[in-house]
């Protein structure tokens, strides 16, 4: 086990990030690559957070203790009894919102789990519905909105 030390000598908060879930609200035929997509950019935003100070979970701890078939975004509040089942202290989950083949956005949550309180939440506008948009989007929402809320940080 692994325990991060921060500059003032505490344990980091151990983070459960989820995988991030599609809304798809284009009436578009469903695409086959967004499966894939939104497992590769939720190991995106681990690394991202991992490497701005975040002491991260792996997917592995997260696929086992998120039962198969709930939506994170509505189940009232499930996500903080899943991180804390997992001895989480933080738990990051999102969004993917496509409108259309050209405007989705990206919205990601932090939640301390021992609160059940938001810690941040950050949200981005993206243009394609494709690799290169999304990937740019988490790696953006990672720098700009969610670094600073590291809890070495904090």
């Amino acid at each position: 086990m692994t325990v991060l030390v921060t500059l003032s000598g505490t344990a980091a908060a151990r983070t459960l990030v989820l995988d991030l879930e599609l809304l798809d609200t284009s009436g578009e035929a469903a695409s086959p690559d967004h499966a894939e997509r939104l497992k590769r950019v939720s190991e995106e935003l681990r690394r991202g957070l991992n490497d701005k100070g975040y002491d991260v979970m792996d997917a592995a701890t997260a696929a086992r203790f998120k039962p198969q078939g709930i939506e994170i975004r509505s189940c009232n509040g499930c996500e903080n009894d899943i991180a804390r089942a997992a001895g989480a202290d933080l738990v990051v989950f999102g969004v993917v919102h496509k409108i259309s083949s050209l405007i989705l956005s990206i919205l990601l949550v932090v939640e301390d789990v021992a609160s059940d309180r938001a810690v941040t939440t950050a949200r981005i506008d993206i243009r394609g519905d494709n690799d290169a948009s999304w990937s740019r989007g988490i790696g953006w929402l990672v720098e700009h909105r969610l670094a600073q809320h590291a809890p070495a940080a904090r």
